[in-house]
């Protein structure tokens, strides 16, 4: 029963069906709009960068006895976004390290983010090497690519060797020929590392596959 006044039309109250035709153009118009939602997500995911500028960094001053050992695995310094790597005989001696990139013993602050799109790659102990989960970019502990789209070896941070008095005693070098940091050598009376995330140094060329230039 309807209200008075109001009329209806014909068979409006029962519905009209929906033609098989409409049906699947319905549909179809539905998938279409989940998928393009879908496939702008995944461009946004890999077009924004992983973390916002200004989010870490500043100079951070570590006690000799957070150095990880030569050839273990890095050590990992969140709050700097920076892995610190010994480098010893054995990183030296890897048969991977592309031979354009010479080594020397000693500290790296490598920068955790990625030099392909910036994402935060990470440390594989199986493969003893990093590897980036957004694209494949894998990198030596000594910094060196060795595979995937990345074109240059990773970013590391300045370092310097403090002593007791706070003076400095080494730092971290442009390598001859490269615009990358050398290794840091720890003296003896060394007791402090200094790292100073505002000072980045980006790697070196490096686009063939295996690594090199």
């Amino acid at each position: 029963m309807t209200d008075a006044g109001v009329q209806t039309a014909p068979g409006a109250e029962a519905g009209v069906p929906l033609s098989r035709r409409e049906f699947l153009n319905y549909l179809w118009g539905a998938s279409m709009a989940v998928f393009l939602a879908g496939a702008g997500g995944v461009t946004l995911w890999y077009a924004l960068p992983r973390f916002r500028e200004g989010e870490f960094g500043g100079v951070f001053t570590l006690p000799i006895a957070n150095l990880p050992v030569p050839d273990s695995p890095p050590s990992d310094f969140p709050d700097g976004r920076f892995w610190l790597v010994n480098v010893g005989d054995g990183t030296l001696q890897d048969p991977r390290q592309p031979k354009d990139y010479p080594l020397q013993p000693g500290v790296k602050a490598l920068y955790k983010v990625c030099v392909h799109l910036g994402c935060l790659y990470k440390w594989v102990p199986s493969n003893d090497r990093f590897e980036c989960p957004c694209h494949g970019s894998k990198y030596l502990k000594s910094g060196a690519r060795i595979d995937g789209p990345a074109r240059r070896n990773l970013d590391v941070f300045s370092v310097e060797v403090l002593d007791a008095a706070g003076n400095v005693l080494s730092r971290s070098e442009p390598v001859m020929g490269s615009q990358e940091a050398s290794s840091v050598v720890i003296p003896p009376e060394a007791v402090a590392l200094r790292i100073d995330t505002g000072r980045r140094v980006t790697g070196a060329v490096n686009s063939k596959p295996g690594g090199g230039i």
